[in-house]
């Protein structure tokens, strides 16, 4: 369930909102993947909303990402087991229901040197993600377990690899996403078809806690919303 979002729909859609007397449900500043996200799940809802991104859809952050699927492995070393087992079914979802068409499995390696104990920690973290895997309820087709690699295949895996002091490597998968700004297009799309209004190149100014006025940077032309 998508729609088109192009010029006149961008007209239509400011038209609306300087017309309109009474005021929104919800007003979302920022057209990132959080924005379109905010803005898609609040107009499945049926509430009425408007987004608004000064330049364009995933202007900023969102298309300077990492292009991984936030496995949330950096939470286990402050101990955020939720925050981890959250993400990792949130990968779960774009994997298999949100986007399958936009990710894909990627093989990590890890080389491992020195002491047994920094070896012992990197199994620990790749066990760890074997276990969010498996409690996300990823498909084990999509995420296959992590695997030890002994020092000779890392070499003909990757011939750049130091040598010096190389015990071996250890391997897993995450979910890559090339095209994260295709991601974002996609979610504000959808809100657009729930009814979402989509508005890119438009400022928000003097935002408050009742509403903002939102200037068109195409026309210089501003007018005041209201939103609960």
């Amino acid at each position: 369930m998508t729609t088109s979002l192009n010029a006149a729909r961008r007209r239509a859609d400011l038209a609306a909102l300087a017309d309109r007397e009474s005021p929104l449900d919800l007003l979302v500043i920022g057209g990132g993947v959080t924005g379109a996200g905010v803005a898609l799940d609040a107009a499945s809802r049926g509430l009425r909303v408007a987004l608004v991104e000064a330049n364009d859809l995933a202007f900023g952050t969102s298309r300077w990402s990492n292009k991984l699927l936030h496995s949330g492995l950096s939470y286990l070393t402050t101990g955020h087991l939720p925050m981890v087992l959250e993400c990792a079914r949130e990968r779960r979802i774009l994997m298999t229901a949100i986007a399958p068409h936009l990710v894909s499995p990627l093989r990590h390696v890890y080389p491992l040197y020195g002491p047994e104990p920094r070896a012992m920690r990197v199994r620990l973290g790749t066990s760890l993600a074997k276990g969010l895997r498996k409690a996300s309820g990823t498909p084990y087709e999509l995420m296959p377990p992590p695997a030890r690699i002994d020092a000779l295949d890392t070499i003909r895996l990757f011939p750049e690899v130091r040598r010096e002091g190389l015990r071996g490597a250890r391997s897993s998968v995450d979910g890559q996403l090339v095209d994260d700004a295709r991601l974002v297009v996609g979610l504000a799309r959808t809100a657009a078809a729930f009814g979402a209004s989509v508005c890119t190149c438009t400022r928000a100014e003097n935002v408050t806690d009742y509403g903002a006025r939102l200037v068109d940077t195409l026309t210089g032309e501003g007018f005041d919303v209201y939103a609960r």
